[in-house]
């Protein structure tokens, strides 16, 4: 038998997309060496796009996006359904491509499915609000989040990611193995609805400034009943031992409805409170803030 050899283009079309992709959809390229002009195609490295929201715009729903190692200065992304984004390098500490915009929302996410792999999102001038905007209408087939970083860079009150709406369900926002970090508004902020079958694992939170939040979750009481999140082993590490930083907050009354779990958590630091407990009471399960004298404290509230 013969030996077969293939260029890039031909490799390509035999190996698929990544797996962080919809094999249904076209596979496109982006690089800060590539072009929105002429007669590219975006569908090879060789042919690769300039931009990222150029990209989106000659794009359908469903479509992949592999992007080169750069820094990509986008003035506003709204993703269509289904699409996925993944930095041609992974490195889920320090990503190889980031994303900086200076508007109020960077990225809105208004429709249903999309994934983002191996990417910082980075604010860079005061007027920016918000990384991730999420769910300023009705989602509910999710948004995904892996490997991720959100840097606020100490600009004036930036959320990571949204989901704050008080009649608007965002429903399966999943967050894992990302890094918050710098950012002087909530890490994380889930609105009155909730976060139905949700997950936000296995992230770091450094809560860098000294107000700092970690997950800010809403008055829980409008929560879907028995359609439940999971917050698990997550690490929060605050700012100082005198300051005034929480992990999680939780606002609102008792809830006793199934909201959702808050297992297997670490806090050191957190000075102000590692939860605001007593009111998802039988939410919380195995949380430990850091101490001198024993090593872990159990912040649970019980029952």
């Amino acid at each position: 038998m013969g030996i077969t050899n293939f260029d890039q283009v031909q490799a390509n079309a035999f190996l698929g997309p990544p797996p962080q992709g919809n094999p249904f959809g076209t596979t496109y390229y982006v690089s800060t060496t590539g072009s929105d002009a002429g007669s590219r195609d975006g569908k090879s490295p060789s042919n690769a796009w300039l931009t990222i929201a150029y990209a989106i715009s000659r794009s359908l729903a469903g479509d992949n996006f592999i992007i080169a190692p750069g820094t990509y200065a986008e003035a506003v992304l709204n993703p269509l359904a289904h699409q996925s984004f993944r930095a041609g390098l992974i490195n889920s500490k320090r990503p190889s491509v980031v994303i900086s915009t200076a508007v109020t929302n960077g990225v809105t996410v208004d429709v249903d499915g999309c994934q983002f792999y191996g990417i910082e999102f980075k604010a860079t001038a005061a007027a920016v609000t918000t990384l991730i905007n999420f769910a300023s209408v009705a989602i509910s087939d999710g948004l995904l989040f892996d490997s991720c970083v959100f840097n606020g860079a100490d600009q004036t009150t930036v959320v990571g990611i949204t989901n704050a709406h008080a009649t608007i369900q965002g429903s399966r926002l999943v967050v894992r193995n990302c890094l918050f970090r710098n950012l002087t508004g909530h890490c994380v902020s889930i609105g009155a609805m909730g976060n139905a079958y949700g997950y936000i694992g296995y992230n770091s939170f450094s809560l860098d400034v000294a107000s700092g939040t970690g997950i800010n979750l809403a008055s829980t009481t409008a929560f879907v009943t028995s359609k439940g999140y999971v917050i698990e082993h997550n690490t929060f590490i605050g700012f100082s031992a005198s300051a005034s930083e929480v992990g999680i907050t939780i606002a609102g009354t008792e809830n006793t409805t199934g909201a959702g779990i808050i297992r297997n958590n670490y806090f050191s630091y957190c000075a102000a409170a590692a939860i605001t407990i007593d009111k998802l009471s039988l939410s919380e399960v195995n949380n430990y803030y850091g101490d001198a004298a024993t090593g872990g404290t159990l912040v649970d509230p019980g029952t």
